[in-house]
């Protein structure tokens, strides 16, 4: 632990972003990664893995509702959702604002993510690692869910809350097997949520997943949301999804399932997440 004036958070190749911090750094072990944690005006507590700005508790709100509501709300009744990654489990809060979630397996692979951020930033996941329709699985997810596919199980909803596909650590979580594995895995009518990235400072790594996208499946939206600690724009992409519904029927069952407080998600925003910049069409082309 050491005092720091200055934090050095990189966006891409060549471009980063840089906060102020306030109190200590807090280096944590892990057999995995480096993992660190730190106080900032801008953003918070939050925490980095290998130097990288993963969530803080300011703002991480813009993510983690987009990756889930966009996807539990166009379904029109998810039970049972995967999170892979997700050890913060800010994407397990979320989920589990859907009365009828009976269950979300969050398939990390660091146990000291889990245990360093519900010591420093528990408002990431708010208490849902103790309720009990959360099912932490520690290990590789493409280990834990091929056993839970060779189990039987199926997933409504499959979430990736993962870092960048070229990070050693899970580049296998986004090569054509897996992504053939997960949909495999879902349950008829269910949805897939990838992160592809930021378009603007890491063109040549969304494009290249987009493309892998677009080559295995058929059913593909994009998103684009405004995450300030990813440096602004960050697209997202949902597998089998089919249309959206309508913003009246978001809206109904965002009233019905008595989904509330959210502060970045809205059925309104879920609708203009679709209209992409002409750069990003001519990105992905």
């Amino acid at each position: 632990m050491k005092h720091r004036s200055d934090l050095r958070l990189p966006l891409g190749d060549g471009v980063g972003l840089i906060a102020k911090t306030r109190g200590l750094v807090r280096r944590l072990p892990s057999a995995y990664q480096r993992i660190s944690t730190v106080g900032t005006p801008a953003f918070g507590q939050l925490y980095t893995l290998d130097g990288a700005a993963m969530a803080c508790d300011r703002e991480e709100y813009v993510v983690h509702e987009s990756l889930v509501h966009m996807v539990a709300l166009a379904h029109p009744a998810p039970v049972r959702a995967l999170v892979l990654g997700g050890g913060d489990g800010a994407s397990a809060r979320e989920l589990l604002k859907h009365p009828g979630i009976r269950q979300v397996v969050v398939a990390e692979l660091d146990p000291a993510v889990v245990s360093a951020v519900r010591r420093f930033i528990p408002a990431l996941p708010h208490g849902a690692f103790e309720d009990p329709r959360v099912d932490l699985r520690i290990g590789d997810a493409a280990r834990s869910l091929r056993a839970a596919y060779q189990a039987g199980e199926r997933f409504d909803l499959i979430l990736f809350d993962l870092t960048e596909p070229d990070d050693p650590a899970c580049a296998h979580l986004h090569g054509p097997d897996f992504l053939k594995l997960c949909a495999e895995s879902l349950a008829p009518h269910g949805i897939i949520q990838v992160q592809l990235g930021s378009p603007a400072f890491q063109a040549s790594k969304v494009r290249m997943l987009h493309g892998r996208l677009a080559s295995l499946f058929s059913e593909l939206r994009l998103a684009l949301l405004h995450a300030p600690l990813y440096g602004g724009p960050w697209l997202v992409a949902s597998i089998g999804a089919g249309d959206d519904p309508a913003e009246a029927c978001l809206m109904a069952r965002m009233v019905e399932r008595d989904i509330r407080d959210l502060r970045y998600y809205n059925p309104a925003v879920h609708a203009a997440s679709r209209a992409l910049p002409t750069y990003i069409h001519d990105l992905l082309a």
